[in-house]
């Protein structure tokens, strides 16, 4: 009965909430430093990834590489060029025969 007037929780209680309180804010602040490391790598990456050879710090122009570059776009000019031209003689081609038959 002597204990009926007085609160049952302990200044040791009061102080493992407090002490809880506090390493859950720490954790917290830490796991949000973490993931907003984790989301700067991964944009810092998905950029590195996303861009060409020629724009990257660490190149350095090949000579070489530059003749092959302006060698294959000539290439790749005459391949147009020769598509075209093929679908030009196929289709006069498919027109001739068109008239062939309509003559016979």
């Amino acid at each position: 009965m002597w204990n009926a007037g007085r609160e049952t929780s302990s200044p040791g209680t009061d102080l493992s909430k407090n002490q809880a309180m506090k390493e859950k804010e720490r954790l917290i602040k830490e796991l949000q430093l973490i993931t907003e490391e984790r989301n700067d790598l991964r944009d810092r990456l998905r950029f590195l990834t996303e861009r060409s050879m020629k724009n990257r710090p660490h190149f350095r122009p090949n000579p070489y590489y530059e003749d092959l570059e302006r060698m294959e776009e000539a290439v790749m000019s005459i391949l147009h060029n020769l598509e075209m031209e093929n679908t030009e003689v196929h289709e006069n081609n498919h027109k001739l025969k068109k008239e062939i038959t309509f003559s016979r």
